[in-house]
């Protein structure tokens, strides 16, 4: 081999290793910046420093508070006890500036601003806005301990909630990002270039005829690979902020999915990114915070006969995706699914509208917490404050958060679903849940997993608490949701599709209410409101999908 080659060849190999290094920087580069940020040093504030411009980097973690244009920025150790809460005020930043910054969540900006006091009137603001954000928390609280609400213990609970907050309010002129991503694509682009490089280099091809048919493979094999992950990537559509659709085409071997054997989270994931993503290895972190959410459900008849499965998803901020779904061999169906337990959503550090925030949506359909199928068969997935169930009787595992999916691909009535869930031994590793189950004969069950056994009760509706008589009823979190419900479908009532939505209005959680939805049965339509809004509902029919 000739010298020149050969230096040739340890050029492209070190170009190759950059190209590595390239790709490492777009997906740990902020990471790794951040272990040299400091924050403000918030405990050593002193007078002088009041009034001073100070640039210096925070990681964006906040609590969004209804004041204009202010938030409460995290100091600190996010994580651990040394941390603070101290008031921004975004009022100076342009609209652009203002997005930025609560679309950087967890990750690092820059910020120059003016560190001014907070006087008691401003504290007062922040600390009433606290409690509206928090109330359902203080007549839990109340309810639990059997208190009344009184001025004293709203200036407790108060005063507990402000425990964190310093006097002190950051006000921001400009922001800066750093935005690490591109660092990937270039990583690639380069290491594939010199790996070509490499190739003739070292088997003495001709470059323009090996050129073009690698560059040819290089887009036909990606694109055949992953057709149909770049299909539904493609089919994604935002509908409002906090509300998407998108039509399933990756997640199509339901029955391969529940026969996997998968008892946790890690281990289904683990079989998602073998059989759907090559057997990339697991980067997916759920997000445990969204497995506990407070929900409603219930069925009721129309006046012209037809059947309404109506549902509120209860948590704090997150995005909707709403999933068209058709597999070979499977019902056709629509369901919603929370992408924010995958990090994905406009508060969070994966937007939505992103290319990876896309392809992380291509695998939420095993992941739906509420839908119904053409047969007529709805079903929704609630939480339960008890022991998380693990059965043990010989039956191949299954995650209760994945019934839902297979519930709407082959059950054609409510006797098939309860069926297909007693024929395996359900888990959950992410808490306890309950399911509602409907269809369009008018049946409604609810199946709860108490002490490790199935059981089925016919109720109208469940919330947060055991439904089953006996020795676990009520528990969880019980409240006045259900019986609000039972009063208003008192007498077998009929309703409308408006007037069930107005049920949910009833119950919904203050500021916890992220979607409401009624689904009607024979129809096969849904009509969704977002955020508690009832005067918005956008209605969507399954032949707008095929």
């Amino acid at each position: 081999m000739k010298k020149r080659n050969k230096k040739a060849i340890v050029i492209t190999a070190i170009v190759m290793l950059i190209g590595i290094l390239l790709i490492l920087t777009g997906f740990f580069g902020g990471w790794f910046a951040g272990l040299f940020v400091k924050d403000i040093d918030y405990k050593n504030i002193k007078p002088e420093d009041l009034g001073k411009t100070i640039n210096t980097d925070i990681q964006v973690f906040y609590e969004d508070i209804d004041l204009p244009d202010k938030a409460l920025q995290v100091l600190g150790d996010i994580s651990g006890d040394d941390m603070a809460l101290i008031l921004v005020d975004l009022s100076a930043l342009s609209e652009v500036d203002k997005s930025a910054y609560y679309s950087k969540s967890l990750q690092y900006i820059t910020v120059s601003g003016t560190l001014r006091a907070v006087d008691e009137a401003e504290l007062k603001d922040v600390s009433d806005s606290l409690f509206r954000f928090y109330e359902d928390l203080y007549y839990d609280t109340l309810e639990k301990r059997g208190l009344e609400d009184t001025q004293e213990n709203r200036d407790n609970f108060c005063e507990l909630a402000m425990t964190p907050v310093i006097p002190y309010c950051l006000e921001i002129k400009s922001i800066e990002s750093f935005n690490w991503i591109p660092f990937i694509p270039a990583g690639v682009f380069v290491f594939i270039v010199a790996l070509i490089l490499e190739i003739c280099l070292v088997f003495k091809l001709k470059k323009r005829i090996v050129l073009p048919i690698v560059y040819g493979l290089m887009v036909i094999i990606p694109a055949v690979m992953l057709f149909n992950h770049i299909r539904a990537m493609l089919s994604v559509e935002k509908q409002a902020d906090g509300l998407y659709v998108m039509k399933n085409y990756v997640c199509t071997d339901t029955r391969e999915m529940m026969d996997s054997g998968s008892a946790t989270t890690d281990e289904l994931l683990d079989w998602i990114f073998d059989n759907h993503l090559y057997g990339v290895p697991n980067f997916f972190n759920i997000d445990k915070s969204h497995a506990g959410f407070g929900c409603a459900t219930f069925a009721a008849d129309t006046p012209d006969g037809k059947h309404l499965f109506g549902r509120n998803f209860d948590f704090m901020e997150t995005d909707a995706l709403l999933v068209y779904s058709h597999p070979e061999g499977a019902y056709e169906s629509i369901g919603v699914a929370d992408i924010g337990i995958f990090g994905v959503s406009q508060g969070s550090s994966v937007s939505p509208d992103s290319p990876f925030g896309k392809l992380i949506m291509t695998v939420t359909p095993y992941f739906v917490v509420d839908g119904m199928n053409e047969k007529g068969v709805g079903a929704g997935i609630l939480q339960l404050d008890i022991d998380e169930p693990h059965q043990d009787n010989g039956k191949p595992d299954l995650l209760v958060f994945c019934a839902i999916r297979g519930i709407l691909d082959y059950c054609a009535s409510v006797d098939e679903a309860l069926a297909l869930l007693e024929s395996y031994d359900i888990h959950s590793d992410l808490g306890n849940y309950h399911l509602f189950i409907t269809d369009s004969t008018g049946r409604y069950v609810v199946v709860e997993w108490l002490d490790n056994e199935m059981v089925v009760t016919e109720y109208q509706c469940c919330t947060n608490s055991v439904i089953a008589p006996g020795e676990f009823y009520d528990m969880g979190d019980p409240d006045d949701r259900k019986d609000t419900i039972n009063s208003c479908l008192t007498n077998d009532r009929e309703v409308t599709a408006e007037e069930a939505m107005a049920i949910l209005d009833e119950v919904h959680n203050r500021k916890m209410t992220e979607w409401s939805c009624v689904y009607n049965l024979e129809d096969f339509t849904v009509s969704i409101c977002l955020d508690a809004d009832y005067s918005k509902v956008y209605t969507f029919s399954v032949e707008e999908f095929r």
